[in-house]
């Protein structure tokens, strides 16, 4: 029978520990582990696709798949539509945001009928996120009344 000892400096002194090896310090760790990566970059700019999230990440496939669907358990991200977010993220209000910049460029204002259009919801599913974004974006809303219909006009304050 053959018995080998691995001799491992510690301090001044060699101590006989056979099997063992050296232990690191968890302190100096270099790295983000790749549950914390996907984070990271979810933290720096959402949503992303699966491709984003591999080109930024750098982690393989199996490892993406089995960390996602962790922090999907953990219910810290989600996915809609094949984009990744945080928990806290609202699709519909970056749908908003999008859609109303994109109607003033073409328009000069924005109505909540083409935001309707636009978003694919209807007008009390988007109403709150709608006048939240339009704060953010510094729009003056106007309430507008036809004979049958109120709506909103969104313009974009000059001053």
């Amino acid at each position: 029978m053959q018995f080998t000892v691995n001799l491992t400096w510690r301090g001044d002194t060699m101590s006989k520990t056979p099997g063992r090896k050296p232990q690191h310090s968890p302190f100096k760790k270099r790295q983000l582990s790749s549950d914390a990566k996907i984070l990271v970059t979810l933290i720096k700019n959402q949503p992303q696709t699966k491709e984003e999230l591999f080109k930024e990440t750098k982690i393989s496939d199996s490892t993406f798949h089995r960390n996602i669907s962790f922090l999907k358990e953990l219910k810290i991200i989600k996915c809609v539509d094949g984009m990744y977010a945080l928990f806290n993220f609202d699709f519909i209000e970056k749908t908003i945001e999008a859609a109303m910049t994109r109607l003033l460029g073409e328009n000069g204002y924005v109505n909540n009928e083409w935001l309707i259009n636009e978003v694919g919801k209807s007008w009390p599913e988007i109403k709150a996120q709608t006048y939240k974004v339009a704060k953010k974006l510094g729009f003056d809303i106007e309430e507008i009344s036809n004979n049958k219909t109120t709506f909103m006009k969104y313009q974009k304050n000059i001053s």
